[in-house]
């Protein structure tokens, strides 16, 4: 079990030990999760779980993105005014997700799987380094809100790494669920003080939004990789195509034959990165209200149409990214589908492998905590596209989120060997590629490729120009980042062993030698 946490990856390998599967390990996991890494997701975000299932050797996606509520209209949401307020808040998915999968493909009850996370919100826990410096980082938001200072200050003060830390509130709640189960959290008592709450300061979310919320089950995506297989998850998210054309548009590039530690390759990777950026922005979106050209951009066709754009002859980041001209088709929603995450990945000793992806968002999501519930509600609401009806991801009611969260299980010979994710928003997806490449292109065992320092173009703000790089600079050469400015990039450094570009979770399966490796 691999996961951000030492304590939710433990309270997974609890239930693998007590005989659980790898869907009831990765649930217990992702409840632990929201305790223990409250600021990057929770029960009042969202996810997708990538599934493979050894004995009818099957992959099951389950996304379960959030939704707009029915009363919310294009102008509604001030992207300025109200990111850090309830208004942010979609209609959350995790607690449906979770739980569909844990009766759909797993062994174990909800009371036995969410009792770790239960125990740990209860009884407390030596709060780990990041929690605590994420804590120090949003004091003042926490200071100025009652309900969330009473649990994330230690009386008032910041908490320090090592103190005992509960969350007795969220305890109640997750343990309303484990005997409520779905209906609880959608339609129960628990529903109406959640939009009793919301109401109170401003959402337009309402009982009918969550008692109509169900999960999909979508079909992966998927693209051979120097003659491995690459599955990963289609829309809404757009980080699965973004990662499968990188990846498609680097090997014919043939990325292989040049070291990381190269100008080549740092060329060939950001440009992908780049090109991959603006298609999956450009292109993605709901796919109940969009006929979406997702075949075509994973297609060996179009990166090859697209890898033109990368000169080796004469290497220049490009000041922008020219747009394709592929189709995308508004549709009529059918009333069946009405940089901050934490990633997942879990082996069983039966060959189940579940990849997963849960966020909130934003870091606390949209700031706004639920009375008396102990969890903080997503910002994903932001993440829709608030001006331009042409959109793909224009807001919509009842529409389903976008997000770039794309946990990934690589293929060899037909067998999953590596299941894969990160958190990080845009850096989710350059980050899976870069482990990817350092354990399938040059032979590094999984931790040694999660340590290796990162470079990635993902500024969208200015999607086109300039071509900045967010690079762990103190770990770079400095020649090779000399060289890298000469060709057009500019520098963003944001030091070492940063979330800014990513924070993988990985495992790893030695075939050969019936031996699995975990890192993060």
């Amino acid at each position: 079990v691999s996961s951000g946490s030492v304590y939710a990856s433990q309270a997974g390998l609890e239930i693998l030990q007590a005989g659980g599967n790898a869907v009831d390990a990765a649930v217990a996991t992702a409840f632990a999760v929201g305790v223990c890494e409250p600021n990057l997701s929770g029960i009042g975000g969202c996810g997708m779980m990538n599934i493979y299932l050894a004995d009818n050797h099957e992959y099951e996606i389950l996304e379960y993105m959030e939704t707009v509520p029915v009363a919310v209209e294009p102008g509604w949401y001030n992207p300025e005014t109200d990111s850090a307020t309830a208004k942010n808040a979609a209609v959350p998915g995790q607690v449906a997700g979770l739980l569909t999968a844990l009766e759909k493909y797993g062994t174990m009850t909800p009371e036995e799987v969410m009792a770790p996370a239960i125990k740990l919100a209860r009884e407390g826990f030596p709060i780990e380094e990041r929690l605590a410096n994420a804590i120090m980082d949003s004091f003042d938001m926490i200071s100025a809100n009652e309900e969330a200072a009473a649990i994330y200050t230690n009386d008032g003060l910041p908490y320090a790494t090592g103190d005992l830390f509960k969350n007795e509130p969220l305890a109640d709640t997750l343990e309303a669920i484990a005997k409520g189960g779905i209906e609880e959290f959608y339609t129960g008592e628990l529903a109406q003080k959640m939009v009793d709450g919301l109401q109170a300061n401003g959402s337009l979310m309402a009982m009918e939004d969550l008692a109509t919320y169900t999960v999909a089950e979508r079909e992966p995506i998927r693209t051979e990789y120097y003659g491995y297989e690459v599955v990963t998850v289609p829309p809404p998210s757009n980080g699965g195509d973004w990662l499968l054309e990188m990846l498609n548009i680097m090997e014919e590039k043939d990325i292989s034959q040049y070291d990381p530690s190269t100008l080549e390759y740092q060329y060939i990777f950001n440009e992908a990165c780049r090109i991959g950026l603006v298609d999956s922005y450009t292109y993605i979106g709901d796919p109940a209200f969009y006929d979406l050209p997702v075949e075509e951009m994973i297609s060996d066709e179009f990166a090859a149409e697209r890898a033109a754009l990368i000169d080796m002859d004469n290497m220049q980041a490009m000041e922008s990214v020219p747009l394709s001209d592929l189709p995308v088709t508004k549709l009529e929603p059918t009333a069946e589908e009405s940089q901050h995450t934490t990633h997942i990945a879990v082996i069983d000793q039966y060959g189940n492998i579940v990849s997963t992806t849960n966020t909130l968002g934003n870091g606390w999501g949209c700031k706004f905590m639920a009375p008396g519930l102990g969890f903080f509600y997503n910002s994903h609401i932001g993440n829709l596209d608030h001006e331009n009806p042409d959109s793909p991801d224009y807001v919509m009611p009842g529409k389903r989120v976008r997000s770039t969260i794309s946990p990934s299980l690589v293929l060899q010979d037909g067998n999953p060997i590596m299941a894969v994710g990160s958190p990080g928003s845009l850096a989710i997806p350059p980050a899976v590629a870069t482990i990817i490449n350092n354990v399938l292109l040059y032979g590094m065992n999984v931790q040694q490729a999660i340590n290796e320092p990162r470079a990635m173009a993902i500024n969208r703000s200015g999607m086109d120009s300039p071509a900045r790089v967010s690079i762990e600079q103190p770990r770079f050469d400095p020649d090779l980042v000399a060289q890298m400015e000469g060709i057009g990039y500019e520098m963003k450094d944001v030091g070492v062993y940063n979330m800014a570009v990513g924070g993988i979770a990985a495992i790893y399966l030695d075939r050969d030698n019936g031996i699995f490796y975990a890192g993060a």
